[in-house]
Parts: C-alpha cells; structure tokens; sequence
C-alpha cells in the first residue's frame, strides 16, 4: 500500500527533475493573470478601433468639403465656357 509519506517522497523526487506539480491556487493565480492580460489587450483594441472610427468619420468630413469646393469651382470654371 502507498503511503502519505511515499507520495511526498516521490513528490521531493521528481521535483528536482520535473516542475510539474502545480497547485490549484497556483494554477488559479497564473489563469487569472493571463485572463486580465486578455482584457487588457481586447481594451487596447477598442480603444485603436474606436480612434480608427473617428479618424475615418474626420477624413471623410475633409473629403466631402473638398469635393463641395471642387464642385463649386467646376461650375464656374465650366459656365465660363
């Protein structure tokens, strides 16, 4: 039969070869802090993607009051004619 002790030899054995064994609160540590990494990072691109949106609506902006002027100068040049 495998006793306490046996396990905790074995345990010394194969720590000092093999880095194995984790503990439940170790683990949970470690899946936390990688969790938060995630949300951080899928924080970090909302916020690009929400500069993104601005930037594109800013260009679009200047895009169509250029196209207005262009417009303008067009039909006078072009009524000129």
């Amino acid at each position: 039969m495998i006793t306490d002790t046996d396990i905790k030899k074995f345990k010394k054995e194969l720590k000092g070869e093999l880095s194995i064994f984790v503990t439940r609160d170790e683990f949970n540590k470690t899946s936390d802090e990688i969790i938060d990494s995630i949300k951080t990072v899928i924080n970090m691109v909302g916020e690009v993607s929400e500069k993104l949106d601005d930037h594109r609506k800013e260009t679009n902006d200047i895009l169509d009051d250029h196209e207005r002027r262009l417009d303008k100068v067009e039909d006078k040049v072009f009524s000129l004619t």
